[in-house]
């Protein structure tokens, strides 16, 4: 008998001879029973055993990590139960579905890198075309669900906290070698600079793309068709390519850490350009750059009953973007204004294309204080306030448009013109100011009985002010069964193309947008029989409010303003195993159902997976040998209410990872295979009634086909 197992049966017959007051620390002895079990602090800001945490949370360890066959971050998520990860936006944005919440790139799920918020003011959402390299992450933790009572704007149904990795003993270099062309390459290195302890960490992705993602007609054949124009470039392949740089440093010493990161993506490609009126461009670029530095002093033991913790961030964003919107020698209809298809349209030749040109900088500023209190019997109280400055600025070019386009003219310029004034620009220059304030309790009220109540207050400066409110009852039902009930109210503050935008292609923002609310109820059961088997269930229904989608214009052709028009409810379920069948095997599976449904038109939800189910067993089959196979299966997808094409068909994807790892060398060897068998699968595209077929995408969106990645690793000083 394993020694942990043998303690089982003595602590069972131990602990109901003590009393509560006995047992010195009841998480330990939870621990002695059921082995290491996983921490996480996304769900009240300070760190909790998973099972204990009120919140639906998810944890992605190291090993997670390295036994997937995932190569970024996009990659890696998709384990994460009711959470889909597609492919559906200009230069290869992924859209983060959560819960069957599909947004526009994906607005509604709250990112952060080590505690620190990323989303940027434009889009709500991650960096353009975010894709972060695996070797330098420790953990992810994931809530699924509401998190605006602690986290604010943009935690409406999900938080995303990644945490990188700090200083470790020894040094790791790497190199990975695949199809496609993909190359990367890392180092990581520790040391210290007096007491100051310290962690580098250089990585670098590249890739040339999958030349057999195939696009056989766009918008431009469309085009081609009514204007008689021949410029299409399909069928062609979708231009992915991309060159990512990752560097990150971290000191630390006593109770400061600082930690200074630098993301550079070069020459991405463009994809399949905006959705709805998507075109193959080949020729334009997106070069992005964020550098993000942040210093914290924690402290938990500050005073008696105090611990503290200060954070002060400052992130500095850029993104210098050229697009093809349509290719050379293309004719195209255009409005009065200068852009496509609006009203008092007439036939405009591009013989130079139709070109858009923009640099944007963001930058915010962050400073939060955070405290817990512990001198009442039985409660933790939290007290946190914080204020963020944003600032948004960008420089706009283009040959189509107002000031530019719109004086009648039959063709337009080759080259761009400087858009100056910003009466005319698409996105003015502008600044929001955040102030906020949170308070929270939790109370061990009752033996196995913990109730947390939250309430966060955030005032914007260009719409109001929010209240968001969280209750949550966990009570551990006995030795291996723990119950959550769960209520939270959580918003989405209108980003800034939602309020500013103007002048793009007949879209236009609106200042007196709300926030989107949304109000979820969640049940949840953790049952754990021994420490081999390990189950959760949850069970969740939730009804959101305001939500904001373009409206088209019904006196003005093809213009469309953003408002509060939606109303979506949803209920689902959640259910994950994790066995380790024997001493070299084990199970981790899960699986998501949920309904989403719009109360506007009574009809499903578009875009979203009615149903999910992820599995990986771990085998070590062989001294020194790891087999991981993968398996994805992701339910069809709805259309929207004027898309007539059939659904998207459900997809299945194997993937594998094999390792071999001797830990008496200093090196170690992977191969990672993603869609061994080489499925056709499709991510929907947005479909747009006006083109013949249904959409511009009218086969939808081609994923990547079989693709393999061999790594190897040396490690020194371990």
């Amino acid at each position: 008998m394993q020694p942990k197992l043998a303690l089982f049966p003595a602590l069972s017959l131990l602990l109901p001879l003590c009393s509560h007051g006995d047992i010195a620390n009841e998480d330990e002895t939870l621990e002695l029973i059921y082995g290491s079990e996983r921490m996480v602090s996304i769900a009240t800001g300070s760190e909790q055993l998973l099972y204990k945490a009120p919140a639906i949370a998810s944890v992605i360890s190291r090993q997670d990590i390295e036994n997937s066959s995932a190569n970024n971050l996009n990659e890696l998520l998709e384990m994460v139960p009711g959470l889909h990860i597609s492919e559906n936006y200009f230069a290869g944005d992924a859209i983060y579905t959560m819960r069957g919440f599909f947004r526009d790139p994906d607005a509604g799920m709250l990112f952060m890198i080590n505690g620190t918020v990323i989303n940027t003011l434009q889009n709500g959402s991650r960096f353009s075309s975010l894709r972060l390299p695996l070797n330098n992450i420790e953990q992810v933790e994931i809530i699924r669900g509401p998190g605006s009572a602690v986290y604010g704007a943009d935690a409406f149904v999900g938080v995303i906290n990644i945490i990188t990795r700090q200083h470790q003993k020894g040094q790791e270099y790497g190199v990975q070698l695949g199809s496609f062309s993909s190359r990367s390459a890392w180092l990581q290195n520790n040391f210290k600079l007096g007491q100051w302890q310290s962690h580098a960490s250089l990585q670098y992705q590249a890739s040339h793309g999958d030349s057999g993602r195939m696009i056989n007609r766009d918008l431009q054949n469309f085009l081609d068709n009514i204007t008689g124009s021949n410029a299409g470039l399909t069928p062609a392949p979708l231009p992915d390519a991309f060159n990512v740089l990752d560097l990150e440093l971290n000191f630390s010493y006593a109770h400061w850490n600082m930690n200074q990161w630098l993301w550079l993506n070069n020459n991405q490609g463009n994809g399949h350009g905006i959705p709805g009126l998507d075109v193959i461009d080949p020729d334009g670029k997106l070069d992005s750059r964020a550098s993000l530095s942040s210093l914290q002093y924690k402290n938990s033991r500050f005073t008696d009953n105090w611990s503290l913790n200060m954070r002060l961030s400052y992130l500095d964003y850029r993104n210098n973007k050229k697009q093809f919107l349509l290719p050379e020698g293309s004719i195209a209809p255009v409005g009065n204004d200068g852009n496509l298809f609006t009203s008092g349209i007439r036939n405009v030749s591009f013989p130079g294309g139709m070109i858009n040109k923009t640099n944007s900088n963001e930058q915010q500023t962050h400073a939060e204080i955070t405290g817990f209190y512990y001198g009442w019997n039985n409660h933790s109280l939290r007290l946190s306030s914080g204020y963020q400055m944003q600032k948004y600025r960008e420089d706009e070019a283009r040959n189509f448009g107002p000031a530019v386009l719109d004086a009648g003219q039959a063709t337009a310029l080759s080259q761009t013109t400087d858009i100056s004034n910003p009466a005319n620009a698409s996105l003015p220059d502008g600044e929001r100011q955040v102030r906020y304030i949170s308070v929270q309790d939790e109370w061990d009220f009752i033996t196995d009985w913990t109730l947390t109540a939250g309430l966060r207050y955030d005032n914007y400066s260009d719409f109001g002010s929010t209240t968001n409110p969280r209750l949550a009852l966990v009570w551990q039902t006995n030795y291996n069964l723990s119950t959550k009930l769960l209520y939270g109210r959580a918003f989405r503050a209108p980003v800034y193309k939602e309020l500013k935008l103007q002048n793009q292609l007949g879209f236009n923002g609106n200042e007196k947008l709300q926030p989107e609310t949304i109000d979820t109820l969640e049940l949840s059961f953790d049952y754990r029989p021994s420490e081999k088997l390990r189950g959760n269930l949850s069970l969740f229904g939730q009804r959101a409010k305001n939500l904001i989608y373009a409206v088209e214009d019904t006196t003005i052709a093809n213009t469309f303003t953003f408002e509060n028009s939606g109303t979506q409810e949803s209920i689902g379920m959640e259910a994950e195993i994790n066995w380790r069948i024997g001493p070299m095997l084990e199970l981790s599976a899960n699986y998501a159902w949920q309904y989403n449904r719009l109360l506007e038109t009574g009809i499903e939800a578009p875009y979203a997976p009615a149903k999910q189910i992820y599995s990986r067993l771990d085998w070590q089959f062989k001294n020194f040998w790891q087999l991981s196979p993968e398996l994805h299966y992701i339910a069809g997808r709805p259309r929207a209410l004027a898309d007539t094409r059939p659904a998207v068909k459900a997809d299945v994807r194997l993937d594998v990872m094999l390792r071999y790892q001797n830990h008496y060398n200093n090196w170690d060897f992977a191969i990672r295979i993603r869609n061994l068998l080489d499925e056709n699968l499709r991510e929907p595209s947005i479909g747009n009634d006006s083109i013949s077929g249904g959409a511009a995408l009218a086969g939808d969106i081609p994923l990547q086909g079989t693709s393999l990645l061999a790594e190897f690793r040396y490690f020194t000083g371990r």
